[in-house]
């Protein structure tokens, strides 16, 4: 039985969508714990762990570049979809139609693939600046 291109496209819809929906639980789940990790490091300058700190800012910083390469991943997986429901819209010429293909050129000047990056890259320099700030205090303990 023939596969008719309406279901074709409803299906390619359908794994796209999938795709992106797990791409926003994971990065939901990652920000979640990023957010609650930071907070406990925060609170962790004001007390006398010191090499906590800095131990649990590389690890944060780990977690973030784990996340930066996950969502790298993940829209790769995106990407292949998209362009797969562009190619069935081509190929069905359905011109005004096309919602994929005109949501494509529509967002020519901001790529998705920045945007989603934004994210990490802000966690991963608070984690950076929470690096820094506990080995200076780790440094400035020693020099006592």
């Amino acid at each position: 039985m023939a596969t008719q291109p309406s279901d074709l496209y409803k299906l390619l819809f359908d794994i796209w969508r999938s795709q992106v929906d797990s791409y926003w639980q994971r990065s939901n789940y990652f920000a979640a714990f990023e957010t609650v990790a930071l907070a406990g490091c925060w609170r962790l300058l004001d007390t006398k762990h010191l090499w906590t700190e800095v131990g649990l800012s590389i690890l944060g910083i780990l977690l973030t570049i784990t996340w930066y390469l996950n969502n790298r991943k993940t829209h790769s997986y995106v990407r292949h979809w998209w362009k797969a429901i562009i190619s069935l819209e081509e190929q069905l010429e359905l011109k005004a139609n096309a919602f994929a293909t005109q949501i494509e050129n529509q967002s020519k000047r901001f790529k998705y693939r920045n945007l989603i990056q934004t994210v990490p890259v802000l966690f991963g320099t608070a984690w950076i600046a929470l690096f820094i700030a506990g080995t200076i205090k780790v440094a400035c303990y020693c020099l006592k």
